[in-house]
């Protein structure tokens, strides 16, 4: 799903049932985390930064949808 706004960007929504699978997939394989809360989780992969949302969503800002579709693929594969 394209994100809305003046940012340009996509965010993924997760299966529910796999979500807490796929955040700590994904978390493992970020560069560097900038934030960590209990709600999200900012980091940097590649270059971008990746929010990784509890309620089972990663948004990517600054990306097309086939470099998102990259992205995603190799942060929860």
């Amino acid at each position: 799903m394209e994100l809305c706004g003046e940012e340009k960007g996509y965010v993924a929504i997760l299966y529910s049932d796999k979500s807490e699978h796929a955040l700590n997939l994904a978390k493992s394989k970020l560069e560097k985390i900038i934030l960590d809360t209990r709600l999200i989780i900012r980091g940097i992969y590649k270059g971008k930064v990746i929010s990784l949302y509890k309620n089972g969503k990663i948004a990517i800002k600054d990306v097309d949808r086939k470099e998102a579709e990259n992205i995603l693929k190799d942060l929860l594969g």
